[in-house]
């Protein structure tokens, strides 16, 4: 939100005046947005309920509920996407470029408002730490005892059968380019 906000001061006509300044405003207000949205999207998956409150037994596939979940939520981000170009582009035309900053902004807003109407749909767990260190030791244990600094390791027998290869090759294309020069094809 705080994203929005900058990118609307950003394109106020007193601001787009003092084009450093505005473009300043801009990149701030394009790197909060950045952010925000990254933040948004990696929360995304904690709000999605697995059991009905009835206490009916399903069967539930957790990948097949994230990737249905998932594809709805970039759908309506793609729908969002075409609707807020077609409508910003009037916006900015017929009245200028903060109102189509404005527009996102007012929808952005909204959705807390949707999250607090919609509350008891989430269930919400409690954070678990960071991944990072957890991350290392997976990458740690996916290395272990196959790491080496020269990890191909060539008999002498492959790297001559290589080299001479290779100048075979040289060869070749020398005695070509000759005959491409001196035009003998």
């Amino acid at each position: 939100m705080v994203g929005h906000i900058v990118l609307i001061i950003a394109s106020l006509p007193q601001v787009i005046v003092h084009p450093n300044g505005a473009l300043g405003c801009f990149i701030v207000g394009l790197v909060l947005f950045g952010i925000g949205v990254g933040e948004q999207h990696k929360e995304t998956r904690h709000y999605i309920k697995r059991l009905p409150k009835t206490g009916e037994r399903v069967i539930v596939d957790p990948a097949q509920t994230i990737t249905r979940i998932f594809l709805y939520f970039y759908f309506m981000i793609n729908v969002g996407s075409l609707l807020g170009q077609i409508v910003m582009v009037y916006a900015e035309k017929y009245v200028g470029f903060w109102l189509s900053f404005v527009l996102p902004t007012i929808m952005f807003a909204l959705c807390p408002l949707v999250l607090y109407v919609c509350r008891k749909n989430y269930e919400v767990t409690p954070p678990t730490g960071s991944v990072v260190g957890r991350a290392f030791k997976l990458w740690a244990f996916a290395l272990k005892g196959r790491w080496s600094w020269n990890p191909i390791r060539l008999s002498v027998e492959t790297i001559h059968s290589a080299l001479t290869s290779l100048a075979d090759t040289l060869q070749t294309v020398s005695r070509t380019a000759e005959q491409v020069t001196s035009g003998r094809t």
